[in-house]
């Protein structure tokens, strides 16, 4: 065969080719038309809002990648890679321009509701005793309605476990021998953020913060239960097993007046006040059983989680 007869044989493949994508174009654009009307009349009949109008607008954009295949030219290969990602998306059940199959719309909302409260209601909280309610006026009000504390953003809560034993190491042995003694839940810490954007939100820091001032003294001087130690309060949080009606004391609380923060005033008993627009709360609390509470402790019910729901909240 000589070097002619070769280029002719490749001349005549490549017609015979270019003649078959031709067709195929053709085929395509009459096809790509029909579907244009078909998306048209959907569009109007449902709006362009729905599944049938996306599945339509699918098919669309996959015909124009495949036209761009065959009949804009050479081979592009972004308009390969287009037609497999249509491909992909579609078995995916990614819609028309990559949306979800599904839309829907998530807002997030920042709730002020502190007084519908229900056994769901997982915010950590300290309960405030009836009497500081009834006496504490204007400067406690904010917290009447909850009779709570509530942390208004997600608290940092470090606690622990304690189980003591003593050792007694005999003499030429390898290990000590345990004898235990006693177990205890150590005292916790919870560090929490308050934001005040408004004057409410200052007369709430306020009240917090006059509330943990009381609840770390004692009934002295010329108080009616004179001689009464602090008041016992409760901690809930997270769900009945993390953190549920907890009986604890407060030992300690610290908070922050930074000066690199700006302060809003509002008034309350008449007098004038300035609180920092961001301030933390680190309030340290132990666990105070009643020894009444200990005799009813039973570690059987403690392990199948049958602790939760009595006049105590064991942790």
């Amino acid at each position: 065969m000589s070097i002619f007869s070769g280029f002719n044989q490749l001349n005549n493949r490549l017609n015979s080719s270019f003649g078959r994508i031709r067709q195929t174009t053709q085929s395509i654009n009459s096809f790509t038309a029909n579907i244009g009307r078909v998306q048209s009349q959907f569009n109007s009949f449902v709006g362009g809002n729905n599944a049938i109008s996306r599945t339509v607008g699918e098919v669309t954009d996959t015909v124009n990648n495949v036209r761009g295949l065959f009949g804009m030219g050479p081979i592009n290969a972004g308009s390969v890679g287009s037609s497999i990602r249509m491909q992909g998306n579609s078995s995916q059940g990614v819609g028309w321009g990559a949306a979800p199959p599904s839309r829907s719309t998530a807002r997030a909302v920042i709730s002020d509701n502190f007084v519908d409260i229900d056994e769901q209601d997982w915010r950590v909280s300290l309960t405030v005793p009836t009497d500081f309610l009834q006496e504490g006026g204007e400067v406690l009000m904010p917290l009447k309605d909850t009779q709570r504390v509530i942390f208004p953003y997600t608290p940092t809560i470090i606690f622990s476990h304690t189980a003591s034993y003593d050792q007694t190491a005999p003499t030429h042995t390898n290990y000590p021998l345990l004898a235990y003694q006693n177990s205890q839940v150590d005292q916790m810490t919870i560090t929490g953020e308050f934001y005040q954007e408004n004057e409410y939100d200052a007369k709430y820091w306020i009240a917090c913060l006059h509330f943990f001032r009381s609840v770390t003294k004692m009934y002295y001087g010329k108080s009616k239960t004179l001689g009464n130690p602090p008041p016992v309060i409760r901690l809930n949080g997270y769900g009945q097993h993390v953190l549920n009606n907890i009986p604890v004391v407060v030992t300690n609380f610290t908070t922050d007046m930074n000066a690199d923060v700006d302060y809003i005033p509002c008034t309350v008993n008449g007098k004038l006040n300035y609180v920092p627009t961001q301030a933390i709360f680190t309030v340290t609390v132990q666990p105070s059983y009643a020894r009444r509470s200990h005799s009813r402790f039973s570690l059987n019910d403690y392990v199948a989680g049958k602790h939760n729901g009595g006049e105590e909240g064991f942790v």
